[in-house]
């Protein structure tokens, strides 16, 4: 038999590491509690623009139905009723404006993910006939107020 290459001992022993880490965590924490969830700054600062989205949108008179509503298609920021309407909010902020600004990172791309959400959204959490549906961008940029892009781009969602 020969001896195991030195690369794999190497990462089996990392691996064994890791686990008894995980397992001494998860020990410290309390019965039922989740783990914390970390946040990078980018994150944190993607929160917070969503904050400042949802108080907007709250002092033009949308109410909030749901918020970071996601599945594996995608994830949407704000879900708001407008009157009848229901509204899928996209917040994007922007330090810069480099490369478009922050309604400019909306790619189509983007667009297909955010309506993929967003049927999912309808067909397994909404109540009730379908409502007439919009898609927004909330942009935020470096200086001044945000800008507030209604009917940002068309989708079928039936």
């Amino acid at each position: 038999m020969t001896s195991p290459d030195p690369a794999h001992a190497l990462a089996h022993a990392a691996q064994r590491r890791a686990v008894r880490k995980r397992r001494r965590r998860a020990a410290a924490r309390p019965s039922g509690a989740a783990p914390p969830a970390a946040r990078s700054p980018a994150q944190q600062a993607g929160d917070r623009a969503e904050d400042r989205a949802l108080a907007w949108l709250r002092a033009a008179g949308l109410r909030l139905v749901a918020r970071n509503a996601s599945c594996r298609a995608g994830e949407i920021d704000l879900i708001m009723q407008d009157g009848a309407v229901l509204v899928f909010v996209e917040v994007r902020a922007r330090t810069a404006a480099r490369y478009g600004g922050a309604a400019a990172s909306v790619t189509p791309a983007k667009q297909r993910r955010l309506a993929l959400a967003a049927r999912h959204f309808l067909h397994t959490r909404w109540r009730g006939p379908l409502p007439p549906c919009r898609f927004d961008v909330l942009a935020f940029e470096a200086a001044g107020p945000p800008r507030w892009i209604r009917h940002a781009f068309d989708a079928t969602l039936a």
